[in-house]
């Protein structure tokens, strides 16, 4: 048995304490557990804990509940009661098949289903390619690279979708690409979608930099604005990298007039309206396989795997401490029994989901050491994204209902489409 190593845990889960009676608030069940029983606190209570498709099914018992299910009070409180639960904690993974079909599917961590559930994806057939953007409070962002045509916004569980309306700005031949990056600001309860333009070098530009413009879409507004920026940026993903607390963050490349070009983590702050930066962690790129910006337990934080005969075994966690402005190693975990080709993203609770060199997924479990293998039928290696996922009862105005697509139908590649 190998050595223990700092940092690494090899007990069991414990299971969560439960929760205090949530306090009742008036105007949410104002008439709606006039007939109850049980007292209203405790009765909604165990309404917030109920699952997505429980609860849509008991809008039909009765009017008041109708009109209490669909308040945004209890649908925030269900949201949160649910994010609480480690049993709703789930990834969303998008890959391709051989047909370049994209395909999504949801995975709940903590379930003992072999296969990840299949969702009807609708993001139009007709784009042949596809971004996974991210996830917030059950809010799924699609669109499409590299120059975001379409833009979508998706609540799977409901299975409601909505087109988001494109700035009218349009594409010209100065784009090199366009990164979008998906938030949500608690303060006004508003999901943001950050459209970042990034422009060709110009005769203004430092050389090889290319320059960046910045819109954000407001779904309360249901419109989008300019934010100026304080400083020039260029973005290399068509999307954020990681969302943590419902900031996107995107790994991007900042001139500096002493070091010229400088890597960094750029950040979009949702409720300011601003752009800011975080240094990059510093790690040995030579002794590692790269890392994967993920957030780790609400914090920024980077999962390191070590491809070294001593170390091939084992996943570091560098997390970002934002009161001291620096990037630390909480953790090391393993050892790993399946070998990993790729990490690509982790649960709310620490649950990472890895890729073997064959082509398989598995979960890894760095509190148990648990290794859970699986497959998504007729997906190509190295096609997986995800993100973390827990469900809600969000909704947009606007939004409508899943409808199968005909997988028949031509897509339209990329590059035949013209860009005048």
């Amino acid at each position: 048995m190998p050595p223990k190593r700092k940092g690494q845990r090899n007990n069991t889960r414990k299971p969560s304490k439960p929760d205090a009676p949530l306090p009742t608030n008036n105007v949410v069940v104002s008439g709606a557990m006039s007939d109850c029983k049980l007292p209203e606190d405790l009765m909604l209570s165990i309404l917030t804990r109920l699952p997505v498709k429980t609860v849509q099914r008991y809008k039909c018992v009765c009017k008041p509940w109708l009109k209490l299910f669909s308040t945004t009070e209890f649908i925030k409180m269900h949201r949160e009661q649910t994010a609480k639960n480690p049993q709703n904690h789930s990834l969303i993974i998008h890959s391709i098949d051989e047909d370049y079909y994209h395909n999504m599917s949801l995975l709940n961590v903590n379930s003992t289903a072999e296969e990840p559930t299949n969702l009807v994806n609708p993001f139009p057939v007709i784009f042949k390619e596809m971004d996974l953007v991210g996830c917030v409070n059950g809010l799924v962002c699609l669109s499409c690279p590299p120059f975001a045509q379409m833009i979508v916004l998706w609540n799977p569980v409901l299975s409601i979708w909505k087109a988001i309306r494109l700035p009218n700005r349009g594409i010209d031949e100065s784009m090199d690409r366009i990164s979008l990056g998906f938030g949500y600001d608690e303060s006004k309860d508003d999901y943001k979608i950050v459209r970042i333009t990034i422009f060709k070098p110009d005769g203004n530009s430092p050389k090889n930099f290319l320059r960046a413009f910045a819109e954000v879409y407001s779904a309360n507004l249901d419109s989008w604005k300019r934010v100026r920026l304080s400083f020039q940026f260029s973005i290399i993903p068509t999307r954020n990298n990681v969302i943590v607390k419902g900031r996107p963050y995107w790994t991007a490349i900042i001139y500096d007039p002493v070091k010229m070009f400088r890597e960094v983590m750029l950040w979009y702050d949702v409720e300011n309206e601003v752009f800011t930066h975080v240094p990059v962690p510093d790690y040995n790129m030579h002794c590692t396989k790269g890392g994967r910006f993920v957030e780790w337990k609400s914090s920024l934080a980077i999962l390191v795997y070590s491809p070294t005969r001593e170390r091939d075994d084992f996943v570091d966690v560098v997390v970002y401490d934002e009161g001291k402005g620096h990037w630390e190693t909480k953790s090391c975990h393993g050892p790993i029994r399946l070998k990993m080709e790729r990490h690509m993203q982790c649960s709310k609770d620490g649950v990472i989901l890895a890729e073997t060199p064959e082509g398989t997924l598995f979960l890894y479990d760095p509190v148990t050491n648990a290794i859970k293998e699986f497959r998504i039928a007729e997906a190509m290696k190295t096609s997986y994204e995800a993100f973390s996922y827990t469900e809600s009862l969000v909704s947009l105005k606007g939004m409508e209902k899943v409808e199968e697509q005909d997988k028949d139908k031509f897509c339209i590649k990329m590059e035949d489409l013209v860009i005048d």
